[in-house]
């Protein structure tokens, strides 16, 4: 590649995240390619390969030519991603995938990297799955070992009956069951890893759900403190090390009192990092390319106070959204009820500020006409 050439990321997925990573590259002078098995948000704002999977030939075509391979999306099957990082520099590596698209692998490396997380066993049987509600105490939640994102494939189980139902309703992969966690909050933190080992962190996000899928994020934390931010730091430090991990990740979770405890990780660009894009000094999607291409890491600062709201089934109107500190992301996705179609963020200089406008905003979409209610502050 000669030196005037611009760099060119193959990603594979084409959906909002592949969508940001495409803008944001546009912004640094970065090209990509995207993988799309079929038509999804970024479609049409950039080169698409539009095929299977598991199309050899289509893999060939997504790495020719570019200069390093990443993903959107971890359910990308595992096959895949080790036949493009033998054409292509992967990063996150394969093998980071191996570990964490499992939820028994993740939760082993948990307990053996000494992070807390929930008490939890993956069954083997039905018998198993009764010793490990009398061990574990009920209730329990029940997670497919694969797949599942905003709520699906889990379900809690308050009875002997639901433990029984679980097992048999289990996909061919199995489950895992947890202890249900009581906590204060749901809180995350955003981290990007650069190839020379360089580690930089987001301010810890308070993230808020509605039936399993996160409606708002709080950017900071409204319970910020450098000590908080110092724990959930060195958690993301422990796995960013460990795994040699380079690029964008988000470790999800659960907040009681001054306690951190793991949920799960995601490893790539997260929603409740969408906020850093009008919030931040540097987007974790402009960093998650900053990173894999080998280039120095942006500044991953506040600016102010943000809240991101997710547009859930429909996206609201521009007009409804005019508001001073608003910024709107449309995802040209079709409307669909429970389905992202965007994201609002709100700013302001302070929490105060940013909570006002907040405000004035979620009563415009509550009059919305199909429009998913607003999660509630």
């Amino acid at each position: 590649m000669s030196a005037d050439a611009r760099p060119l990321v193959a990603i594979l997925g084409g959906g909002q995240l592949g969508r940001m990573l495409v803008l944001a590259g546009r912004r640094i002078g970065v090209d990509c390619r995207l993988l799309v098995p079929e038509a999804e948000a970024a479609m049409g704002m950039a080169q698409v390969v539009n095929a299977a999977w598991d199309d050899d030939d289509a893999l060939r075509r997504l790495a020719d030519g570019a200069t390093v391979a990443t993903w959107e999306v971890e359910h990308v099957p595992l096959g895949t991603v080790e036949r493009l990082e033998r054409l292509v520099p992967m990063h996150p590596a394969a093998a980071v995938l191996a570990t964490v698209q499992d939820r028994a692998r993740q939760k082993h490396l948990y307990d053996t990297l000494g992070l807390a997380t929930a008490p939890w066993t993956a069954p083997t049987d039905l018998d198993s799955c009764r010793e490990a509600a009398a061990r574990l105490g009920l209730p329990l939640v029940a997670k497919a070992r694969r797949g599942g994102y905003d709520g699906r494939g889990q379900r809690i189980l308050r009875s002997q009956a639901d433990v029984s139902e679980a097992w048999s309703q289990r996909g061919p992969d199995g489950i895992i069951l947890e202890r249900l966690m009581s906590f204060t909050d749901e809180c995350s933190i955003v981290s990007v890893r650069g190839k020379d080992g360089c580690i930089r962190h987001w301010p810890v996000v308070e993230n808020r759900h509605r039936d399993g899928i996160l409606a708002t994020t709080l950017a900071p934390h409204p319970a910020w403190s450098p000590g908080l931010q110092a724990r959930a730091e060195a958690i993301a430090c422990t796995l960013l090390r460990h795994l040699d991990y380079v690029g964008v990740l988000a470790v999800e979770m659960f907040r009681n009192g001054e306690t951190l405890v793991i949920n799960e990780v995601a490893p790539r660009v997260h929603n409740s990092g969408h906020w850093t894009i009008d919030g931040a000094a540097c987007s974790q999607f402009e960093n998650h390319l900053r990173a894999i291409l080998g280039r120095p890491l942006g500044e991953t600062a506040a600016r102010g106070h943000a809240a991101m709201l997710n547009c859930l089934g429909t996206m609201p109107d521009a007009l409804l959204t005019d508001e001073r500190g608003v910024h709107r992301h449309d995802y040209r996705k079709l409307p669909r009820p429970g389905r992202k179609v965007g994201h609002l963020t709100v700013v302001g200089a302070s929490a105060a500020e940013r909570d006002a406008r907040l405000a004035v905003l979620r009563q415009r979409l509550a009059a919305m006409p199909g429009q998913d209610p607003p999660a509630k502050a």
